[in-house]
């Protein structure tokens, strides 16, 4: 997919990973509306970039009404246009305190973490692909996952968990999307120096070593430009120079049963398309 002209939401624009890639993309002709709580920092932020091509939106990515809404930002923003791609990078890194729950989880048994990581993650999807199905056209979605979507988390093993999630949640829906123009990729960077890496966080960091911003964003550049991914996770650690495409199947029995899931996922596939009236 060409980047100028096109219109992106990213979701967790205002800082880290976000904040750059928003820059990237308008700097690239891209027209961008970029999501964030932080009032102030999103205007900060927009008051340096074309007012022609890119608009921020406070929004708490839990909120659903709040992210159906971007698509209709960009929509008048952007003389009509609809939206080509959706990035979501919003997320938060937990420390995991095992004595003690928040009054929020002893009521109603929700984690934080996995409702910004992964269940406004899975919305975000869900509206992404509805959205391309209904404007009939092709779609590009990028998630964000992590190192520790591999490997575990023990000081942070919520934060781990929504990663993994994430990883099965892209890999599902590239799957299931494959035969069509709607493709499903994540980006798993190693750790990097923005505010989500906390001090007892950057010992670990020190250890492994940092990757560059750069690095990074080239990862998500490399997603949309590249149609053949789809399904993929692209990680990008400080010993390897750029990304690396991981194995889309390392054991035989997942691709088992990714064989064996197909004239499942065909039906459903037909039935999608069936209901958004696309040929």
């Amino acid at each position: 997919m060409r980047i100028e002209n096109k219109v992106a939401l990213i979701y967790g624009g205002t800082s880290g990973i976000g904040k750059e890639l928003t820059k990237k993309l308008v700097s690239m002709g891209a027209h961008v509306v970029f999501s964030g709580k932080n009032k102030e920092k999103g205007q900060e932020l927009a008051s340096t970039l074309s007012q022609e091509q890119a608009v921020f939106y406070q929004c708490d990515v839990t909120n659903w009404e709040a992210q159906s809404e971007m698509y209709n930002v960009a929509k008048r923003s952007f003389g009509g246009k609809s939206v080509d791609m959706v990035i979501i990078i919003a997320g938060i890194l937990d420390s995991s305190d095992l004595l003690h729950d928040n009054d929020q989880e002893e009521q109603d048994g929700t984690y934080r973490t996995l409702q910004v990581n992964l269940t406004a993650a899975v919305k975000a999807n869900r509206l992404a692909i509805q959205h391309f199905l209904r404007e009939q056209k092709p779609g590009c979605i990028i998630n964000t996952s992590s190192i520790y979507g591999f490997c575990g988390a023990p000081l942070a093993p919520m934060y781990s968990a929504s990663k993994h999630a994430i990883i099965g949640l892209t890999k599902s829906y590239g799957s299931l999307l494959k035969p069509t123009d709607i493709r499903v990729n994540a980006v798993a960077p190693s750790f990097i120096e923005t505010p989500m890496v906390s001090d007892p966080a950057k010992m670990t960091a020190v250890a492994l070593g940092y990757i560059s911003m750069s690095s990074c964003i080239d990862a998500y550049l490399q997603i949309i430009q590249d149609a053949s991914l789809n399904g993929d996770i692209l990680t990008i650690t400080n010993d390897k120079v750029g990304s690396v495409i991981e194995p889309r199947a390392i054991d035989p029995l997942e691709s088992k049963l990714v064989q064996l899931s197909e004239e499942r996922k065909q039906a459903y596939r037909n039935q999608l398309l069936a209901y958004f009236k696309v040929n």
